[in-house]
This record gives C-alpha cells, structure tokens and sequence, in this order.
C-alpha cells in the first residue's frame, strides 16, 4: 500500500516542546509521581492529565493546596530540570528544525525557560527568538492564547501557521487560535489527536519535511501520514 502523503502551505511554523521536539515522558512522570506519594495520591489521573499543562495548573488541580503557588511549580520545574537521563531528541526533529529559516518558526511550550532551554542546550536542539512560555501568557493550553502569540510574534496571523502538538491540550489550543495542526503520535492515538483537533497526523518528526520559497520565504511542508 502506497504511503499516505499530505502537501500544505504555511508562513510559520510553531511547535510544541515536549513530546514534540524532545521526549521528557520519563521524567515528567517520574517528578509528579514521587509528589504524589507524598500525599498518597493515585498518580494515574495526573500522568493521565499532565502532558502539555502548564505545572501550577496541575498542581492546582491534583495536588493540596499548599502545592498550588507558583514557587512549589517552579521547585518541581527545577528538579525536572536536574534530570538529564531519559531526555532525548523526538526523530527527524534537529534535521527539521536545521532545514528552517530562523524568522519563519518559534516554540510555545507549557514548560518554564529554566527547564526548557538547559534541555535543548544539551540535546544541541537551536532556541527560537520566539519562544513563548506561561511568563508570557495569562491563560496556558488548552486555551489558544499561547499559539495566537506566537503567530503574532512571527509576524503572522495563526490561519497562516502551522501547529505542531503531541498532547491533548496543546492540540485544542492549537486548532482553537485558527491553525492547521500537525498531531505527532508520540502520545496520543491519531484517533484521539483527531478528536482534540488535529487535522493531520504523523508518527514523528522525521516523516515531515519543508521546502522554502527562495524569493517569499513561504514554507511547503510534506507529510507521510503512513
């Protein structure tokens, strides 16, 4: 059966962190997990939460309410900074973020800039000059604010833009600010990115590849869906 192949057309591309770009499963789950315990707390229904929701807001959600301010999310961010092992670059994501021009693609992450730059630092991933994170927003996914900004920061309107999200949060905020999204299956089934907005999906990023206009700067992007 030949490969299912999907042509679009973006100004910008936007993507996700983790899970999308790197995979910090491991770690993030490892983190909650152990906080959990202390407070005898099932820890399924937050690993089931967590993947692309800010800290504080699971905290809030999961966790007593000493847990809740922003200095405890930021312990918790610091920690999960300090674990390297189980960090690893999703495939096809440094050759994919080598193949773009600097000005045409950002990062909107739920993760603060102290846990998420160290990280890309050490896997030699390039930071974006837009890199937005909950410092620059008031509402986190899966409201679509992050994304709008990001586009906006760009230079461009979210219609334009092209999302790429691994979790369901991120990928309603995504469908939500009005772009395309590009749903990678680390996480998630097609079936359930689908139903969180994604209107594509792939396995990882090494099944995506861009072609740059040379005189609009404009991006066409590849997809085997297979």
């Amino acid at each position: 059966m030949p490969a299912k192949t999907a042509t679009l057309k973006a100004k910008g591309l936007i993507f996700d962190l983790d899970g999308t770009l790197i995979s910090t499963l491991e770690v993030t789950e490892k983190i909650y997990t152990k906080h959990a315990a202390k407070y005898n707390i099932d820890p399924a229904p937050i690993l089931a939460h967590c993947h692309g929701v800010p800290t504080q807001e699971v905290l809030k959600k999961f966790y007593p309410t000493e847990m809740h301010t922003v200095e405890k999310a930021l312990e918790l961010e610091k920690e999960a900074a300090e674990i390297l092992d189980g960090v690893r670059v999703i495939p096809g994501a440094s050759e994919l973020l080598a193949s773009l021009p600097a000005e045409r693609w950002s990062i909107f992450t739920s993760g603060l800039p102290l846990l998420a730059h160290p990280r890309m630092r050490r896997l030699q991933l390039p930071i974006p000059s837009v890199f937005i994170t909950p410092l620059d927003i008031t509402n986190g996914k899966p409201h679509p604010e992050g994304y709008i900004r990001a586009a906006k920061d760009l230079g461009f309107n979210a219609k334009d833009c092209i999302v790429f999200e691994d979790a369901h949060a991120g990928t309603k905020a995504g469908h939500d600010s009005g772009a395309t999204v590009i749903g990678i299956r680390t996480l998630l089934s097609e079936a359930q990115l689908k139903e969180a907005g994604a209107d594509y999906t792939v396995r990882d990023m090494s099944r995506v590849s861009v072609c740059v206009d040379q005189t609009t700067g404009d991006l066409t992007i590849t997809l085997n869906e297979e």
